[in-house]
């Protein structure tokens, strides 16, 4: 369907392209669904339930050099070498450092942990031609995340390392690494969190700061406010003078130590600390300032269905990107950002999230007619299953039942071929999976996250 300049899929019109729409016509409510305490504890659940394939970061505990890591590389390279891979298992052998140990590091920049310590593409066996699907790429780390550095490759191109939903190799250019647990514990679990609620927000360009300069923060990014009494202090300047080796003491005025926020006065903008990394690798962080503008909340949102479907819509046309390869979402990684800007931790793959301790509805086997009297009583936001897909539920209008998801192909009502979308878009469940079926007929599960 078409409206002016925009194209939409089949029985989608504009206005249903609109958060407000399936507010008003479903009468979302406007509730808290749980409290912060209450999301914290199912966190805790989550994270302890078998399946969920979550890592307790704060409370692994690592004592020992990982072999595992280099044994389970080499395992890896063995099940996906026949796809282009030119290096032979003794190149692998010889390139993993097995002597490791246990570090701890943060993301500085969106950083894509893959199944090999290479850049090497490995094609998507159905569609070999497509340059946009890597089957290496597992997930895209967010600015400031923590992470477990388990492993290395000879020269530290490459830390295979774990974050709280997966583990793989990433570029060692997008990490830092702290001194200790205690300056990670710091750095990366905030206290007083300003949490990106928008697609994407930019940081302002900078030729003080280059490191930070037009930083690009994507959804469910949390960093840490600045909550010091004035604003970057002399001792700041202190410190800077150290590390250059000149000892001297610089005298400032208030003014002018405002002035030193990315070289502006602070007025009307967020401070925060953003996470940088040094040229020997080492963690460092600096104060930045984010507009009041910019799409922020001082905070986690408040659970309700309202906030659920309105941050659901901020990411509606964005680019698909299969483990988070061209720095996007899949289906599972848009769901999972969603939520987390309100202080939510998802598994990262459809098949973790299917084993959160949360209320499910079991849809599989049952025929389309039961299903759509059971989607007809569902709320909006409730999360939607089929073998290898999520999406979220909207609502029901002029017969037909309506998503919002983040989707890479699917076969339009009426055709037999499979399109590529690679889009997050509204759509209903009459369009058809690869395989002809509807997506009313493949559905298996309906989730409800806030019902335990």
């Amino acid at each position: 369907m078409r409206s002016s300049f925009l194209s939409f899929a089949p029985d989608v019109s504009k206005e249903q392209c609109q958060a407000e729409h399936w507010i008003d016509i479903e009468n979302v409510s406007e509730s808290v669904k749980m409290t912060p305490e209450e999301i914290e504890n199912l966190n805790a659940r989550i994270l302890r339930t078998y399946g969920t394939e979550m890592h307790d970061l704060k409370n692994e505990a690592f004592a020992k050099e990982e072999r595992v890591v280099y044994d389970k590389w080499c395992g890896n390279f063995l099940s996906f070498g026949i796809q282009g891979i030119n290096w032979t298992v003794r190149d692998a052998q010889n390139s993993v450092d097995k002597n490791v140990h246990i570090k701890y590091g943060i993301a500085t920049s969106q950083g894509l942990i893959k199944q090999f310590p290479m850049e090497t593409f490995l094609a998507d066996e159905e569609d070999p031609s497509d340059p946009e699907w890597d089957e290496a790429a597992l997930c895209l780390c967010m600015v400031g995340e923590p992470l477990l550095i388990l492993g290395s490759v000879q020269e530290e191109s490459y830390l295979y390392v774990r974050n709280e939903c997966s583990e793989g190799w990433i570029s060692a250019e997008s990490v830092a690494v702290c001194r200790n647990r205690a300056e990670w514990l710091m750095a990366a679990f905030p206290i007083h969190p300003l949490v990106v609620t928008g697609d994407m927000v930019w940081l302002e360009a900078s030729a003080v700061y280059p490191g930070t300069s037009a930083y690009r923060l994507r959804m469910g990014t949390v960093l840490e406010l600045c909550v010091e009494e004035g604003i970057p202090e002399i001792k700041e300047t202190i410190e800077t003078n150290r590390i250059k080796g000149t000892g001297a003491l610089i005298e400032t005025t208030e003014a002018q130590a405002e002035q030193r926020v990315q070289n502006r006065l602070s007025w009307n903008n967020y401070i925060v600390w953003l996470p940088c990394r040094a040229p020997d690798g080492s963690f460092f962080r600096q104060k930045g300032l984010i507009p009041m503008s910019r799409d922020v909340s001082v905070g986690y949102l408040s659970l309700t269905n309202e906030e659920i479907i309105k941050q659901a819509f901020k990411c509606l046309g964005d680019r698909y990107g299969w483990g988070g390869m061209l720095e996007s979402r899949d289906c599972s990684s848009y769901i999972r950002e969603v939520y987390r800007c309100f202080g939510w931790i998802l598994p990262r793959n459809t098949t973790g999230q299917l084993q959160m301790p949360v209320r499910k509805i079991e849809l599989a086997g049952r025929r389309c007619s039961e299903k759509k009297q059971i989607l007809k009583v569902l709320e909006p936001g409730t999360l939607l299953y089929f073998p290898g897909h999520v999406m979220m539920y909207l609502g029901y209008e002029n017969g037909n039942f309506y998503v919002i998801n983040d989707v890479s192909r699917l076969v339009k009502e009426g055709e037999t071929m499979p399109v590529r979308v690679r889009s997050v878009i509204v759509n209903t469940l009459a369009v058809r999976r690869p395989n002809l079926r509807t997506w009313m007929e493949e559905l298996t599960l309906a989730l409800i996250p806030w019902e335990t």
